[in-house]
């Protein structure tokens, strides 16, 4: 099964072409998703080789996630392929390809906070949670390995690899989901981004700092 992956959480957008198990082809591109989207991604293969197309689902950042997913549905139902998403954190941790170890892969959120979860061997030890910055050491778990932009924006020392979650890793764990599974229309347009907490804006209008709103 060959699947065309994207992660767009983080500041660099993840590509990839993945084929049962092993990366047929991967790019990184630091320009904003929108200005680089889909053709990053089509450059990679044409979608008439490709059985399924798979997303990371966040959480990260607000417009990224909405490009991609935006991106990767819209190709999904041009050409009928079936899609999937992930966890753009557990993606990462799968990304640091590091079997055995306690890992806790973060990823920013807004000012002083990002996001976090911890795994082992793909098991979810602690769940994806919004934290500050500087309560992460007192929420590590003992032994943990910190990994990725979350931290390394908020100057807290972590692991220099992976800069971002992998798309190859986002299609490896939606593949036992896409398995020999075909379009469905009514699951592309489900997928959506995991965002953990509300926008900016939605903080904003429940609090009546928009439109002058009660």
């Amino acid at each position: 099964m060959r699947v065309l992956a994207l992660d767009s959480s983080s500041p660099l957008l993840s590509c990839a072409l993945w084929e049962d198990g092993r990366v047929v082809a991967e790019s990184l591109h630091p320009q904003k998703a929108g200005d680089v989207l889909p053709e990053a991604l089509l450059a990679l293969a044409p979608l008439e080789s490709v059985d399924a197309l798979a997303a990371g689902v966040g959480p990260g950042s607000f417009t990224g996630l909405r490009v991609g997913l935006a991106a990767i549905k819209a190709l999904a139902y041009a050409r009928k392929l079936p899609v999937a998403g992930a966890s753009s954190l557990r993606a990462l941790a799968l990304s640091a390809r590091r079997p055995g170890e306690l890992l806790v892969p973060t990823l920013e959120a807004r000012r002083g906070e990002l996001y976090a979860c911890a795994v082992r061997d793909g098991e979810l030890i602690s769940p994806e949670t919004v934290l500050r910055a500087r309560d992460l050491a007192a929420w590590l778990p003992p032994g943990a390995v910190v990994l990725g932009p979350g931290a390394r924006a908020n100057g807290l020392p972590s692991a220099d690899e992976p800069r971002a979650p992998a798309a190859w890793a986002v299609a490896e764990l939606c593949a036992p989901l896409l398995r020999g599974t075909h379009y469905d229309e009514a699951a592309c347009f489900a997928l959506s981004p995991n965002y953990l907490q509300p926008s900016s804006a939605e903080v904003a209008l429940r609090e009546g700092r928009v439109g002058k709103l009660p």
